[in-house]
């Protein structure tokens, strides 16, 4: 069990000013590996998701949201704090069989390509930045993933803290990826909430 702090904007179209801020740092849709994740949809629930990972159960509960925040000028959203859990699956279990082969049960597939990079505190006290595979005892991690589900194509982006103490530095840094664009409090969501959205949308 660990606890994070999170917050998180989707899209239904790609920002170009945040994907050419992540490629002018190297950072590109096309250099990543995708992973397929599987979401239980939970009818009338958008406080706690359970997903599939690379053989893993993860469940993930809200247990406390902010009121709206402006972190910078042209970046309002909502700040959640979760608590997660991750168990081992057997690899031969039927049931995890049945959801990832043939989306059995009311699971969902998400396909997501990730790029970004995680920030942590060196020995110095500076803040670097380190790669998506590194982990440290605690930092944040800023990620913009394309997804795809049931054939549609969506965006987030997400600035997740991690550890038991919560790393400080310069949010400005949201200003220059948008350019001339802004990220709205009405797009701020957990998974668990744009799911839930997706999932009325689907019925």
């Amino acid at each position: 069990m660990y606890k994070s702090k999170e917050i998180r904007w989707f899209s239904k179209t790609e920002d170009p000013g945040i994907s050419k801020w992540f490629e002018t740092h190297a950072y590109i849709f096309e250099n990543t590996t995708p992973r397929t994740d599987y979401y239980l949809l939970l009818k009338d629930q958008k406080n706690t998701g359970i997903k599939l990972r690379e053989g893993n159960i993860e469940i993930k509960q809200l247990i406390s949201r902010s009121d709206k925040e402006k972190l910078v000028k042209k970046v309002k959203g909502y700040f959640e704090h979760y608590i997660k859990w991750s168990f081992n699956s057997a690899e031969d279990d039927l049931l995890m069989q049945q959801v990832i082969e043939e989306e059995k049960f009311n699971w969902i597939a998400v396909r997501k390509e990730r790029i970004g990079y995680k920030l942590k505190e060196n020995e110095n006290g500076s803040i670097i930045k380190v790669k998506l595979d590194e982990f440290p005892d605690f930092g944040c991690q800023v990620e913009y993933t394309r997804l795809k589900i049931k054939e549609e194509i969506w965006y987030t982006l997400a600035l997740e803290w991690f550890g038991d103490e919560e790393l400080q530095f310069d949010l400005s840094i949201l200003n220059q990826m948008l350019s001339e664009n802004k990220l709205k409090a009405k797009k701020s969501m957990g998974y668990a909430e744009f799911l839930q959205r997706f999932r009325t949308n689907l019925t």
